[in-house]
């Protein structure tokens, strides 16, 4: 789990809320990355500033907030990228695979199935 440090005191429904933001970052990482890269930045805005507000509302002082904030978006960035990252590598793969697939020795089999079958 990110801590937010010693300075700042909670008590236990304050660390469920926390612990349950934290464990969202995988979910929200997967929404990030699906959407398009030009929307991206704004996704990862809006996050940032639904972290910033929990912890406002849940009374924690604006140092350790914004440490605990940039943690949890340090996160969730390395999450998003790891995701869009493996997303390309499985699209590219994929590419290689039909492009084997058009141009291999199989490629005509089902052509010449037709024309037998005619």
């Amino acid at each position: 789990m990110l801590r937010m440090g010693c300075a700042m005191e909670s008590n236990s429904h304050e660390v469920e809320i926390l612990e349950a933001a934290v464990a969202g970052i995988p979910r929200v990482a997967e929404v990030v990355a699906s959407v398009s890269l030009e929307h991206r930045a704004r996704a990862l805005e809006a996050a940032e500033s639904s972290y910033r507000q929990t912890v406002r509302n849940l009374g924690y002082e604006e140092g350790p907030s914004q440490s605990w904030v940039s943690a949890v978006m340090l996160r969730l960035q390395t999450e998003v990228k790891d995701k869009v990252s493996a997303k390309q590598n499985m699209l590219k793969k994929l590419h290689e695979e039909l492009v084997r697939a058009d141009t291999g020795p199989d490629s005509n089999v089902h052509d010449i199935r037709e024309t037998a079958e005619r």
